[in-house]
């Protein structure tokens, strides 16, 4: 597996990248959203990577953090949703905002997502919440399992940034815990998008 690639940008299109690292050039598939913000040409960049290996074909994609790269795995695990769509996915909305847009089973916001209708939005909250729902184990993930009782807000909100860092990657004691600091910083009635965005620059 090739985890991560750092060199010269060389060529730029809207959604991929062509890297000078040493003896070859790499082109990289990205969203639009990294193309955009990677740099100038001849900068150095770094990217996240997958190594996508098909019958026919292998395709590097690369993505600006390890969390829009996690993003990704989880989306191209629904069916119907393959690289090409998630990739225009997460050119279009940060993974944090869009972890919880789907904990919150938001369709009409995830509809206003090039390459998401409607029935793809209705199997991507079926399949995503119910994963970010569930701990390591199998089991259904219990609400403030570690932390002392009013730690964590009892809104809906906080709970739902709890499963969205899950899904993210975080384990339950580190994502009940990034959501207590957030909580405590940003107030009770924070959105969970902005708890998702706040704990994760603590991790």
């Amino acid at each position: 597996m090739i985890e991560f690639v750092r060199g010269r940008i060389v060529a730029r299109e809207s959604t991929r990248l062509v890297l000078d690292v040493g003896p070859m050039g790499l082109g990289i598939d990205v969203p639009s959203s990294v193309s955009l913000t990677a740099g100038a040409t001849g900068s150095e960049c770094t990217l996240h990577t997958i190594l996508l290996v098909r019958e026919d074909a292998m395709q590097l994609v690369g993505f600006a953090t390890d969390t829009q790269k996690k993003m990704f795995q989880a989306l191209t695990s629904v069916s119907g949703i393959g690289p090409k769509v998630a990739l225009r996915v997460l050119g279009e909305i940060e993974p944090y905002d869009l972890a919880g847009t789907i904990v919150r089973g938001d369709l009409a916001r995830l509809t206003k997502i090039p390459g998401i209708g409607k029935k793809t939005a209705e199997v991507l909250v079926a399949h995503l919440r119910d994963a970010m729902a569930k701990s390591t184990t199998g089991k259904a993930a219990p609400r403030a399992m570690s932390l002392p009782v009013g730690a964590i807000p009892s809104g809906g909100n906080a709970q739902d940034a709890i499963l969205a860092l899950q899904a993210l990657g975080l384990d339950a004691a580190r994502a009940e815990a990034a959501v207590r600091a957030a909580s405590v910083e940003l107030g009770p009635d924070a959105d969970t998008s902005i708890l998702v965005a706040k704990a994760l620059q603590r991790n």
